[in-house]
């Protein structure tokens, strides 16, 4: 577990602590309240963990674009198949970043952070020559991008 999954662990459990060590109040915390929080960490956690492998650091973030390559909210296989792609991209694609984001229901995964449309339009054609029978569910988006310097 991460020093940041650490920490807010720490400080919830800290928080219940301190709030049943003053007084006469009494906090009881449902398990699954406590196991979904868990479950919550394990997978920021996760995510976190795919990213570092790209380790540099962003300097800035700012408005630009991404190449969304896949978009599904089937809560069997979405997750799995989110980390597939992101794999496949890593590997046929490493000069560019990839990002895998879940926003309930939906579990997407975007390529890239570029400035200019221009330079997603460039990347996108690059990516239907490797992935032809993919390159219909492939649109450029508009995001927060990631500035390394």
């Amino acid at each position: 577990m991460s020093t940041q999954a650490a920490e807010t662990t720490d400080s919830i459990v800290s928080i219940v602590e301190s709030i049943n060590s003053s007084g006469n109040i009494k906090v009881s915390q449902p398990q699954i309240i406590s196991d979904k929080v868990q479950r919550n960490i394990a997978i920021q956690q996760e995510n976190s963990d795919t990213d570092d492998q790209q380790t540099t650091s962003a300097t800035a973030t700012r408005t630009g674009y991404r190449i969304q390559v896949f978009d599904d909210n089937n809560p069997r296989t979405a997750r799995s198949q989110a980390q597939e792609r992101k794999a496949q991209l890593q590997q046929k694609f490493p000069q560019y970043r990839t990002y895998i984001s879940f926003n309930s229901p939906y579990w997407r995964v975007k390529l890239g952070d570029f400035r200019s449309r221009g330079e997603a339009d460039n990347a996108l054609e690059e990516l239907k020559v490797v992935f032809p029978s993919q390159a219909p569910f492939f649109r450029i988006v508009r995001d927060k991008i990631n500035i390394y310097d």
